[in-house]
């Protein structure tokens, strides 16, 4: 027991210590040391944003080793310490020594700078250089882009000289150069870079400056100037500017214009001061007019003095009058009750100068006033252009004096003035004028009283008129017959344009070879439409019955005033014509090609129809058809042949017709195309040659008895060219086409017409002097027979270029084509085969 209560103190004193011990630690749990590190916080300080919010993040360090507990107060303060928000952050309990990062985010940011502050309460520790409790924070939020122009009042606009410096005037004047001085502000916190364009404009002239990579910082503005390069004249000075470049979301003024008045050049200002002497002279007496000018402008004066009365032109002078100098001037008028007026012509002057200049003239003269109606009448319409137009109209003299008066009248820029008419004190009279209208449509007529000697109370007038169109006439001959009698019968007419009755000068009669005769001639009143008038004579020698009209007293339209018929023949005349060309256009050879024939007729109208052959060159026939019947004075027949051989084809169209045999001939280009040359042996002409050269010398023979040893000769020389001939034929030479150059292969002996296939030309060719035959003694050639007709009606010629033989009608005397060389020629010029 006693050993028991020894060892009591000792366990209570192991228990006070525990508990001590307990008490303690729990005391140093409650004292933590939290931190916020400064170099974690997220924000530094002065940093620019463009949002209204911002988010940055922080760590907090327990430094005690100790459970702690804080929580993060967040404040926004404007930088003038005005409280704008705040919020608190709860924080879960941290361990011992631990690290956390911590994320906010403040919105509601102003624009311009403002304070966050960030501060812990709870378990804080103490502040250090690296270490604190709470932490602030200045932050800008940046206005956004704000580029303007700035506006039209801060555009600047001054006279310069050429070199750019100022002129030192107030206002721009014409003639001068100009600058431009504008600036462009930049409200926002953003620098900004791009381009100005300013567009200037001014009468003519327009022109464009771009100012390029022009920089305005953030809250700056910067001054631009643009001289344009040419001078500028009066009236409105246009001006656009606009910006261009980094303007997304940006505001502001971009664009601008305005206008600038410019004032006129330096001009002279005048004033003048018109006197006269008609205190001392009556109406009708001579009148002195003095006009003294100053020029008190900022440029001399050179122009013309120009004075009027009673809108009638008295005084033209031209005029020189420097700055700061005086003239003066006079003139000499017929005195009577007027207005003087007075003005400077041919050069500007300033719009304050005050002119024109009057001075009143009050005489005692006639005073000339309207009797009945103020305006004139009018008489000679309805009016077409060319009329002449009369106006007239009733005046009073009922001034103190005799006087004298006219009308005169204006159309355009032409004035016709009527007679004067002289009145004396209380008598009436007509004054009258004409005028011719030479326009239609619409017509102004001016018209103005006019006296030398007296006042004219109504001085003139204008007067529309509607003009119509000039009146023509169209003039006929119609149902012209011959009688057996010999007696001419005709009717003409003679058609009048819509409008009034005219008269003309109808002169009808007959041609001859050298003269004209009219045999009636007299004035016809034309109405509107067809006048017609049936006339008979007789002559002898005309040819032509013709018939003619003229306007009498007015201004015929534009067309024939003549017209003339042939009279027509005792016998009817037929011809023929082939179309200009075939269907198909170039046929070869054996194509069925369709020809148009056109057949015609003058003279008494005949019915009668007849034969038609068509033929080639060398005679052979291709179609035989009858010709058509007739439907007026021209009909038409297409024939179908098969096309003969050759480049150029010739064709012969044979009409036998009332008796008579009607030939025309023609040719065209084939479609074939052409080896060698359009030269052609012409066998038959060379077969009928030697036919007709052995003819020859036989006659020569028999007349002229040649001896044997002349015969033997020729024989001979003949043999021998004959041999050399036929050895030769076959060798060829080129020849060139003189036209177009195209080269043609001929005999080398050849002599005669050749034609060229391309251009149709035709060209002789002579044979080389080597290949010219030797002469042989002349002989006397036999007589030329005439044409001789063979049993059948033809006749043989022969062609007098090659000798192709032809055989043509004994009784056609027109032009002839021949086959081979396509030469043409008279039938009466061949040489007649004697068969």
């Amino acid at each position: 027991m006693g050993g028991q209560r020894r060892h009591a103190p000792v366990v209570l004193v192991v228990i006070a210590v525990l508990l001590s011990t307990t008490l303690l630690s729990s005391v140093q749990g409650q004292s933590g040391s939290v931190s916020i590190e400064v170099e974690s916080f997220g924000i530094g300080d002065y940093a620019a944003v463009s949002d209204e919010s911002i988010s940055f993040s922080f760590e907090l360090h327990e430094r005690s080793g100790q459970q702690s507990n804080v929580s993060v107060d967040i404040v926004l303060r404007s930088i003038e310490g005005v409280h704008l928000s705040n919020q608190t952050l709860t924080v879960p309990s941290l361990v011992a020594f631990e690290q956390r990062n911590l994320s906010a985010s403040v919105t509601g940011l102003p624009y311009g700078f403002s304070e966050i502050t960030v501060s812990l309460s709870g378990d804080v520790g103490a502040n250090s250089s690296e270490y604190t409790s709470s932490i602030t924070r200045v932050v800008q939020r940046l206005r956004p882009l704000n580029i303007s122009f700035g506006g039209q009042a801060s555009v600047i606009v001054q006279g310069v000289d050429q070199s750019g410096l100022s002129t030192g005037n107030t206002t721009i004047h014409d003639g001068d150069f100009v600058r431009f001085d504008f600036p462009v502000l930049n409200q926002g916190d953003v620098d900004w870079q791009g381009d100005v364009t300013f567009e200037v404009s001014n009468g003519v002239e327009n022109q464009t400056t771009t100012l390029i990579d022009v920089t305005v910082n953030a809250t700056n503005s910067v001054f631009l100037s643009v001289l344009p390069s040419f001078q500028i004249t009066e009236g409105p000075l246009s001006w656009q500017a606009n910006l261009s470049g980094n303007l997304s979301n940006a505001s502001g003024v971009h664009g601008l214009s305005g206008q600038f008045d410019v004032g006129p050049p330096p001009l002279p200002f005048i004033e003048m001061h018109i006197t006269s002497n008609a205190e001392d002279v009556e109406a009708g007496g001579q009148l002195v007019v003095n006009v003294e000018m100053w020029n008190n402008g900022s440029a001399d004066l050179s122009g013309v003095l120009v004075c009027f009365s009673d809108e009638e032109e008295q005084y033209n002078t031209t005029t020189s009058l420097a700055v700061g100098s005086s003239s003066n001037s006079s003139f000499t008028i017929t005195a009577k009750p007027m207005q003087i007026a007075c003005t400077i012509g041919d050069q500007r002057v300033d719009n304050a100068s005050p002119l024109p200049s009057v001075l009143s003239i009050a005489l005692p003269s006639a005073v000339f006033e309207a009797a009945g109606s103020s305006t004139p009448t009018y008489s000679g319409g309805p009016w077409h252009k060319g009329d002449v137009l009369h106006a007239n109209l009733l005046m009073r003299n009922t001034g103190d004096l005799e006087g004298r008066i006219r009308l005169v009248l204006e159309i355009g820029d032409t004035q016709s003035p009527g007679d004067w008419l002289v009145l004396s004190e209380g008598s009436a009279g007509e004054v009258t004028a004409s005028a011719q209208v030479l326009a239609e449509g619409e017509v102004m007529v001016s018209w103005l009283l006019q006296s030398d000697d007296g006042l004219v109370l109504n001085a003139g007038g204008e007067t529309p008129f509607t003009v119509a169109s000039q009146q023509s006439v169209a003039l006929e001959i119609t149902n012209l017959t011959v009688e057996d009698t010999g007696e001419i019968s005709f009717v003409v007419g003679v058609l009048l344009d819509a409008g009034k009755d005219r008269d003309v000068f109808l002169q009808v009669g007959y041609e001859t070879g050298d003269s004209t005769v009219y045999l009636q001639e007299q004035t016809v009143t034309l109405q509107e439409g067809l006048y017609q008038q049936t006339i008979q004579f007789g002559i002898s020698d005309g040819e032509k019955i013709i018939a003619q009209v003229s306007a009498v007293d007015w201004v015929i339209g534009p067309g024939p005033l003549s017209v003339s018929q042939s009279l027509p023949s005792e016998d009817t005349e037929f011809w023929i014509e082939f179309a200009a060309v075939t269907s198909p256009l170039r046929p070869v050879q054996d194509d069925l090609t369709s020809v148009t024939l056109t057949f015609h007729q003058s003279g008494p109208q005949s019915n009668a129809a007849g034969e038609v052959w068509v033929v080639d060159a060398y005679g052979s026939l291709l179609a035989n058809e009858p010709s058509p019947i007739w439907s007026g004075q021209t009909t038409e027949l297409v024939v179908d042949i098969a096309w003969p051989k050759g480049s150029t084809v010739a064709l012969r169209a044979i009409w036998h017709i009332d008796g008579l045999v009607v030939t025309e001939d023609t040719s065209y280009i084939s479609g074939e195309t052409v080896v060698e040359s359009s030269f052609e042996w012409p066998v038959g002409a060379m077969a009928w040659g030697t036919v007709l050269g052995l003819g020859l010398i036989l006659g020569l023979r028999l007349k002229n008895k040649t001896s044997p040893t002349e015969k033997k000769q020729a024989q001979t020389r003949s043999t021998a060219s004959g041999v050399e001939a036929t050895a030769r034929s076959e060798e060829k030479r080129e020849v060139s086409c003189p036209e177009c150059e195209r080269r043609l292969r001929v005999p080398v002996a050849y002599e005669g017409s050749v034609g060229c296939p391309d251009c149709s030309t035709k060209f002789h060719v002579e044979a080389p002097m080597s290949e010219r035959p030797v002469p042989v003694e002349e002989v006397e050639p036999a007589p030329v027979q005439e044409k001789k007709t063979r049993s059948d009606g033809k006749l043989e010629i022969a062609c007098p270029d090659c000798s192709q033989s032809l055989r043509i009608p004994a009784s056609y005397n027109g032009s002839v084509r021949c086959p081979a060389c396509t030469k043409i020629f008279k039938a009466n010029e061949g040489v007649t085969v004697i068969e």
